[in-house]
């Protein structure tokens, strides 16, 4: 159940409804991706781990960019 609230504060950081700024989108996105991380480690589960990991990159470096 922990896992929705999780992707809940990734997609905090990703949307779009109400802008937040660069550093409020980025820790948000940050926090949320490290706690998939760690659920994905305490759970054994090394395909969401991957996922998370490379996700993580594309998120971050398209709010970087500004797109």
């Amino acid at each position: 159940m922990e896992l929705y609230l999780y992707f809940g504060i990734v997609f905090l950081g990703l949307q779009a409804i109400y802008q937040l700024s660069k550093d409020v989108s980025m820790a948000l996105i940050m926090v949320g991706n490290i706690l998939i991380i760690y659920y994905s480690f305490t759970h054994y589960n090394f395909e969401l781990l991957i996922l998370t990991i490379s996700m993580m990159i594309a998120q971050l470096s398209r709010i970087w960019r500004g797109v």
